[in-house]
């Protein structure tokens, strides 16, 4: 093998620098690196302006989007306020008067109580603008939520007597609504038992501090009760507590 001296690399090397190639092919390739460089930056540059638009319009979107549900949904439950059992959108009152009595802590009695007088109301106001076609459905609600309060009233004796004096107030706002007459009713009446009952106990707690006449009363409307005739029995009631 021959043996290639320092000095002939040295020259062979110096003889590379003076190799040019052909002025076709340097045009040639010179064309293709400028136009896979203009290419690379127009790919970065349009999708560095899709990510800034993305960035700038997607979170509006998105608050426009929560803005426009959260206007509707304060606009269904306010018009729900305005509605009567039987209607549509009456769920919804319903969901938003128990959302409202778990915000102001009204629970219990106290909820079943306003609850109540809701619903007296609704079927006064279907009975006043004659609303045929709603009372059944007024009547009905009614009715569950008496049958839920006389049970409560039954497993916790009320012994706040300004909830027991809302009931009988409720009660006879009830029995005022015309051609409404629910007295007799198995879920009202058993709501006139648990308040005749709770009254009348409350009464014989003070018998000593009634008057000859109001404790003749509290007889009468002891044997009321014990006939079954409770709502009777809770009107005798109400005379002594006057």
């Amino acid at each position: 093998m021959t043996e290639i001296t320092e000095k002939q690399l040295i020259k062979s090397l110096g003889q590379l620098k003076e190799i040019k190639p052909r002025k076709e092919w340097a045009v040639l390739l010179k064309s293709q690196i400028l136009a896979e460089q203009k290419e690379v930056v127009i790919k970065a540059q349009s999708v560095s302006f899709m990510d800034v638009m993305s960035a700038i319009f997607a979170p509006k979107k998105l608050a426009y989007s929560f803005t426009v549900v959260f206007f509707l949904i304060v606009g269904v439950f306010g018009f729900a306020r305005y509605t009567l059992p039987g209607d549509l959108l009456f769920p919804i009152k319903k969901i938003a008067e128990s959302s409202q009595a778990v915000l102001t802590g009204q629970t219990g009695l106290k909820n079943d109580v306003a609850t109540l007088n809701s619903r007296i109301n609704d079927l006064a106001a279907v009975a006043k603008n004659g609303k045929a076609d709603n009372i059944p459905s007024a009547i009905n609600e009614i009715k569950a939520n008496a049958s839920e309060l006389a049970r409560n009233l039954k497993n916790n004796s009320a012994n706040d007597p300004e909830t027991l004096k809302e009931i009988v107030s409720s009660l006879k706002t009830l029995a005022d609504v015309p051609g409404t007459d629910l007295s007799e009713n198995s879920d009202v009446k058993g709501l006139y038992e648990a308040v005749a009952y709770n009254q009348i106990i409350d009464l014989e707690k003070i018998t000593s501090t009634l008057t000859e006449d109001q404790r003749k009363v509290l007889v009468q409307a002891e044997n009321l009760y014990n006939d079954g005739k409770y709502s009777e029995a809770l009107e005798k009631v109400l005379l002594i507590n006057k």
